[in-house]
């Protein structure tokens, strides 16, 4: 191996998991998520240079894996998407009687309601705008401090703590009314 591969790998080890943790976040699948990781070392190793590689951030792979998402992105909505499906997929949840209700749900175990509850949380995620989703994924998934996260978003660190708060506070109102209407003691004093 020679001094600039080495040298990159030194500098790209550390930042692996979080890279990997964004993508998933950035990307619709775990295939993507590794196209987009993929695509941000295929980049970042065009434009390292082994005499710089102490001036490297942990942000500017972050920035060019953000970059490049926003590019599939914005490619995606330009294409039209079609998804067949089979009509048994269609039907299996229609009841026998169309008129009636649908087939209830089955019970659920632990680990079931667990994956349903981080269901509850990722789709809380997703209904944030994307800047305060952005955000929150950067500095959680990323594992990256406000000034991390403003060097990436390339804006001042008081927009990043402001978009945090913001997201903060929606994300704890959707999860708070999630809890009450799934709040098994509330239900039995109706």
């Amino acid at each position: 191996m020679n001094e600039t591969a080495g040298a990159f790998l030194r500098y790209v080890r550390p930042h692996w998991k979080p890279l990997h943790a964004v993508a998933r976040r950035y990307a619709a699948d775990p295939e993507s998520a590794r196209d987009l990781v993929q695509e941000t070392l295929l980049r970042a190793w065009r434009g390292f240079s082994p005499a710089e590689a102490g001036a490297y951030k942990a942000s500017w792979l972050f920035v060019i894996m953000r970059n490049i998402a926003l590019d599939w992105q914005r490619a995606a909505q330009r294409r039209i998407k079609l998804s067949p499906s089979s009509h048994a997929e269609l039907t299996e949840v229609a009841p026998d009687d169309p008129i009636g209700p649908f087939a209830p749900l089955p019970g659920m175990s632990e680990e079931r309601f667990r994956e349903f509850l981080d269901d509850k949380i990722a789709a809380a995620l997703d209904t944030l705008d994307p800047p305060f989703r952005e955000v929150i994924i950067l500095s959680v998934a990323g594992d990256m401090t406000y000034q991390e996260v403003a060097a990436v978003l390339d804006c001042p660190v008081g927009t990043v703590m402001s978009r945090m708060a913001r997201a903060r506070r929606t994300l704890r109102e959707q999860l708070s009314q999630f809890a009450h209407a799934t709040d098994p003691i509330r239900e039995s004093r109706r």
